[in-house]
């Protein structure tokens, strides 16, 4: 593990840089996230069994998450992704469907009913995360990098940065992540659960560590071999699904 970022420099230093993939390991050393970037598409799997994922896709701001277990997958467009980051526009789109399933005559006295339902179970739209620089730097696996602090309301969350040149990541590399977290955060803030480290606000970097919502884990495999197309593309046998908004 401490050898990491030697290794790194010596492969960028002797070898053409294909596609990135990022690890991250938690205290057991069992994998915390992985991320694999490629043809402006990135794979994100947030536990070592891949029974669930999920891919974005940069070019046409699409995520599809996908279940192992009974072989499904979702997937959210640019419109869908827009009318769930505007909670008036998606209550509007459940009531709909609801009442479409009513005889007229009784429309007009359940829609009233609904959407007293509906507002009383969505959540309060949350402000925008502060990110701020601390001056502190700390090192993991050979690699050094910056104290970042996160502050929404009462939470607060801690990460240790790089810039993304520092793991051999390409201009275009950072961008996929980029607008992945950037979309991330502005749905997270409808729905009161931001965990997103969109860092654009501070520079162009990346977590070498991070720690939030009970989850953390630490940068403990940088890879630039290239990746099978079939990582990013759909399983065969597995079923689309509805969206259940």
């Amino acid at each position: 593990m401490k050898i990491l970022h030697s290794i790194l420099l010596i492969s960028l230093a002797t070898v053409s840089v294909a596609d990135t993939s990022l690890t991250f390991s938690n205290k057991k050393e069992n994998v915390a996230m992985k991320m694999q970037i490629a043809n402006n598409m990135m794979r994100a799997t947030s536990a070592d069994d891949n029974s669930s994922y999920m891919i974005y896709n940069a070019n046409n701001t699409t995520f599809s998450i996908f279940s192992a277990n009974d072989k499904s997958y979702y997937v959210l467009d640019k419109e869908a992704i827009e009318s769930l980051s505007d909670i008036g526009a998606m209550m509007d789109k459940m009531l709909e469907k609801q009442l479409a399933e009513m005889p007229e005559s009784q429309r007009a006295m359940m829609r009233g009913m609904l959407e007293g339902a509906l507002k009383a179970q969505m959540p309060k739209e949350m402000p925008k995360p502060e990110y701020s620089l601390t001056g502190k730097t700390k090192s993991y696996n050979g690699i050094d990098c910056e104290v970042v602090k996160k502050k929404m309301k009462r939470n607060k969350s801690e990460f240790c940065v790089v810039k993304y040149s520092e793991v051999g990541m390409s201009n275009a590399e950072y961008a996929v992540i980029q607008s992945f977290q950037e979309t991330v955060q502005k749905m997270a803030q409808q729905f009161g659960s931001d965990q997103s480290m969109d860092f654009s606000s501070l520079g162009e970097y990346i977590p070498v560590n991070y720690s939030q919502s009970g989850e953390s884990g630490t940068l403990s495999e940088v890879n630039h071999d290239e990746l099978d197309s079939n990582l990013f593309a759909i399983p065969e046998g597995y079923k689309r699904m509805e969206m259940p908004f």
